[in-house]
């Protein structure tokens, strides 16, 4: 922007700038600079606005922001235990279908389990197979049609 343009101020862009910048005329953009100073001393009302800006700008320089100090807090965190870990629908699963480590029927379970497994698998595999399609199953009544023709067949 060149400085020969004149800048309106409105009061909504004057309490932008001491919202954003502060109330000390420095801390203004160069380019309203002149602009805002105008219409802070034409308009009697500006004088409480820049006073209730200059008390809200004393308090944030005085209150120094300042990390607070936490003596041991790294080690604290450190030593603390994690939560525990929530069991997946598997992990509950396998707790509830084996025995607990610390019996000795454990040690049965185990081989047990291993043994079982193949009949586990051959009868899930069975009731998924067919061992007939239906499209050549016969019923009771075909069966003893055909046993009759078969008096009547030829012997070649």
């Amino acid at each position: 922007m060149s400085n020969d343009i004149k800048l309106e101020m409105t009061e909504q862009r004057f309490a932008q700038l001491l919202a954003s910048y502060g109330a000390e005329p420095e801390r203004w953009p160069d380019a309203e600079r002149t602009a805002a100073l105008s219409y802070m001393v034409n308009n009697v009302g500006t004088q409480s606005v820049v006073s209730d800006a200059m008390v809200v700008d004393t308090w944030l320089q005085s209150a120094a922001p300042q990390a607070p100090a936490f003596a041991g807090l790294e080690m604290k965190l450190l030593q603390r235990a994690l939560p525990p870990r929530a069991q997946s629908l598997i992990d509950r699963l396998l707790v509830w279908l084996l025995p607990a480590p610390d019996l000795i029927l454990r040690q049965l379970w185990r081989p047990v389990a291993v043994a079982c497994l193949p009949l586990a698998i051959g009868l899930l595999v069975g009731f998924q197979v067919e061992l007939a399609p239906e499209a050549y199953a016969t019923s009771v009544e075909e069966e003893l049609y055909l046993i009759s023709l078969s008096d009547y067949a030829e012997i070649l």
